[in-house]
């Protein structure tokens, strides 16, 4: 599996690839959706992208869609913020996920 992961460098997405890492994915990071596409265009391939639900998800999945990538959007948030998730999965996210992640 290809992981790309948006969003600035941080303890939580850097434990979020590890872990992804540990279970056999390659993992890319972008620090900003216009590098995240900037990526894709240029073929690196995602099989899901994990975005900091700080970026402009919405304009994410957008643009996925005007150029016809398709690659699920799984949101991520420090702490469990009940408006962010909700405007995650109303932008088109599949799924939020509160960080930090633990291993399971």
């Amino acid at each position: 599996m290809r992981l790309l992961i948006i969003g600035a460098h941080s303890s939580e997405l850097s434990t979020a690839a590890k872990m992804a890492m540990d279970r056999g994915a390659r993992v890319a990071f972008a620090p900003d959706l216009n590098s995240a596409l900037a990526a894709l265009r240029k073929g690196q391939g995602a099989d899901l992208l994990m975005a900091d639900v700080r970026q402009d998800i919405k304009r994410l999945i957008k643009a996925l869609a005007a150029e016809r990538i398709a690659a699920p959007v799984v949101a991520c948030g420090i702490k469990s913020d009940a408006d962010a998730a909700v405007d995650a999965i109303q932008a088109g996210a599949k799924e939020y996920i509160p960080c930090p992640l633990t291993q399971i």
